[in-house]
């Protein structure tokens, strides 16, 4: 393949806009036959062989400036002669040479005497400009295509399967004659199988790196919050008269708050929805907090490709067997145990229960009723608090009560932590709660506020605009850190705060006891591989720790940023303001009354994006610009040198 533009064939080049005229024919009557084939050159013949050239620029200058008779003046009198002409074989090199040597700017290709056509100097100058622009972005545009490839393809895939999720509240409207919801619905369900299917053709289904994986979740999340808005849009739940920016805005608002498992709202009576539309807000927080979409896409790759995608799904050190278990099983066990007690002791419908839990057990906030969450019903509040409690343990401590594969020994640590946090946060609420209000000043309150904040769930009965500053600072804390690792729950994540601080006063006992696991077995090989798994352990949890500090700074920059954003264009105070952002980035829901349906769009935007990125932690996006492959390719050696004995065995006797 010839890569040097000057070097390639001048027929790559040649157009065919000529005509070929005998040299007695006339200027006028030529013209016309240029004209009637949209030629731009005339080749002039004699006895039907090629002799000469008339250019537009001949024309113009020797019959029309000079003030010819166009009827009487032949080609032959104006026509350039000799004819300056290149075989097929020539180069465009060879072309340009002879354009510059004969001062001309078209020259004839002909073989046997028969024209093949015209290059021009302009057009092979165009030529070599675009070549030269495509060699230099060659490179760039492989790596964007083969980069992009199984991110389109996995994406497409993730919106028709999500698309075959969001069935179910659609049949359910259906069912319910509610034909506008399910209009909506089916809508977006359209809309995600026809973009999968584009995305699909062009991309290609191939195992994703962690970069790309990064990528995927959060182009899918935006894109599934693009779609799920297409029902609120169809329904309009917030104003007649609100313009169709806003509606789209409000709507995707309401969306990515589903999805993302926040529970923010613009929607201040959600019983006023009709009750399919309402079980497909719950829904969607069910869909996007369990990460069944993830999950399927995991079906396509061997366990090994999985390590960094499982890890942000929340799979934790559970295996995709037990991870699918655990989801699909447990936490629907979950729900219909919870959801029929609460359908007991309370007085809405099944369907209402049945959205209050989906909220409830995968931490997302929605109410299916603005009264469905009070201080009333003190056996309601317990299954709530239960169910708020189950999506902010570890999917692994879940599948470890209900199977003997595995102890709960190794999370007790994080547990008993995040346990003793709601203990301790809980008397502290209630002795402010007590010294604000007498009137909402008991436990459960307490208790059903800090482990609505703490588990990242939002559900709340009290007005927070009307709390002390130190409870707001206490719920902001609470949010902030959230439930533990590989869990449902927003925020920073209690196992993350105890890995900082055990790495951080070298007690990190865990790490230890690995590295001298490591090095037990990596002697019986080569004691230089043990010092080897040793270092390589170490770099391992020094980027965990270097991660793990980033995005708590990563939490509290943002959270800062959309403080202050909000305090300038909202005009509330700072406190209420960074109560909201936080909210939003740890996914949790509660609100002190800075968000509302009229808001600046500006605002909403910002709180829209600290919902997304919260869903991941931020990790996924520092994935996607931060990517640490020296450790990841030492221990990839370090591991093919524990699984080939026997090259160890004559590597020791050589030396």
């Amino acid at each position: 393949m010839i890569t040097d533009p000057l070097e390639r064939s001048v027929l790559s080049y040649v157009h065919g806009q000529f005509s070929v005229i005998d040299e007695n024919v006339d200027v006028a009557s030529a013209v016309k036959q240029v004209h009637s084939k949209n030629a731009e050159t005339i080749i002039v013949s004699k006895d039907e062989k090629p002799v000469g050239i008339v250019t537009d620029s001949d024309i113009l200058d020797k019959v029309v400036m000079s003030g010819a008779d166009s009827d009487q003046t032949l080609l032959k009198s104006i026509m350039s002669s000799p004819l300056v002409t290149l075989s097929s074989k020539a180069t465009v090199r060879q072309a340009l040479n002879i354009m510059r040597l004969n001062v001309v700017k078209r020259i004839p290709i002909i073989d046997d005497e028969k024209v093949l056509g015209i290059v021009t100097q302009e057009g092979l100058a165009n030529a070599i400009r675009t070549s030269v622009l495509e060699k230099t972005f060659r490179s760039y545009r492989v790596i964007v295509r083969e980069h992009s490839k199984p991110i389109l393809a996995n994406l497409g895939f993730i919106l028709q399967f999500s698309g075959l999720l969001i069935i179910a509240p659609a049949i359910l409207a259906t069912a319910m004659e509610e034909t506008i919801s399910a209009t909506g619905m089916f809508l977006a369900i359209m809309g995600m199988f026809l973009t999968g299917f584009i995305l699909n053709a062009y991309g290609e289904k191939t195992p994703l790196n962690l970069k790309q994986a990064s990528l995927l979740m959060v182009s899918s999340f935006v894109l599934l919050s693009l779609f799920g808005s297409i029902p609120y849009m169809y329904f309009n739940p917030f104003s007649n008269d609100i313009s169709p920016f806003s509606l789209l805005v409000n709507s995707f608002f309401e969306s990515a708050s589903g999805f993302t498992t926040t529970g923010l709202t613009f929607i201040i009576h959600p019983e006023d929805l009709p009750q399919s539309l309402d079980f497909y807000r719950s829904f969607t927080q069910w869909v996007g907090g369990l990460s069944f979409i993830y999950l399927v896409v995991t079906f396509f790759y061997p366990e090994r490709k999985l390590i960094h995608m499982k890890g942000m799904i929340g799979g934790g050190v559970l295996k995709l067997k037990q991870l699918l278990l655990t989801i699909g099983v447990i936490f629907t066990f979950y729900t219909v145990i919870l959801g029929i007690i609460l359908y007991s002791f309370g007085d809405f419908s099944i369907i209402y229960a049945a959205s209050l839990l989906l909220s409830a057990v995968i931490g997302g906030g929605f109410i299916p009723v603005s009264t469905a969450v009070t201080g009333e019903n003190l056996p309601q509040l317990l299954v709530l608090i239960v169910g708020m409690m189950i999506s902010a343990l570890p999917f692994a401590f879940h599948y470890a009560i209900f199977s003997k594969e595995m102890k709960t020994t190794k999370f007790r640590p994080e547990v008993f932590l995040y346990s003793g946090i709601i203990v301790v946060s809980t008397a502290v609420f209630y002795l402010l709660l007590s010294d604000g209000n007498d009137s909402q000043s008991n436990w459960v309150t307490a208790a059903f506020h800090v482990v609505s904040a703490s588990t990242t769930s939002g559900f709340q009965f009290i007005d927070i605009s009307l709390l002390s500053a130190d409870g707001k600072i206490l719920l902001i804390v609470l949010m902030l850190i959230g439930g533990t690792a590989f869990s449902t729950a927003g925020g920073i994540k209690a196992g993350r705060i105890l890995q900082i601080f055990l790495r951080l006063t070298r007690r990190n006992f865990a790490m230890d006891n690995a590295i001298r696991s490591i090095s037990s077995v990596s002697s019986r090989y080569n004691e230089s591989y043990a010092s080897y798994g040793k270092k390589t352990e170490e770099l391992r949890a020094k980027k965990a720790l270097r991660e793990s500090l980033a995005v708590v700074a990563l939490f509290l920059l943002l959270s800062f940023i959309t403080a202050i954003v909000l305090f300038y264009l909202e005009q509330r105070s700072f406190m209420d303001s960074l109560f909201e952002s936080v909210s939003a980035l740890t996914t949790t829901g509660l609100s002190s009354g800075v968000t509302y349906m009229d808001m600046n769009v500006v605002s909403k935007v910002f709180l829209i994006v600290n919902m997304i990125l919260g869903r991941f932690e931020i990790i996924a996006v520092i994935y996607i610009f931060i990517e640490n492959r020296k450790i990841t390719t030492r221990g990839s050696e370090y591991i093919k040198h524990l699984h080939m004995p026997h090259i160890h065995h004559r590597d020791n006797t050589a030396r």
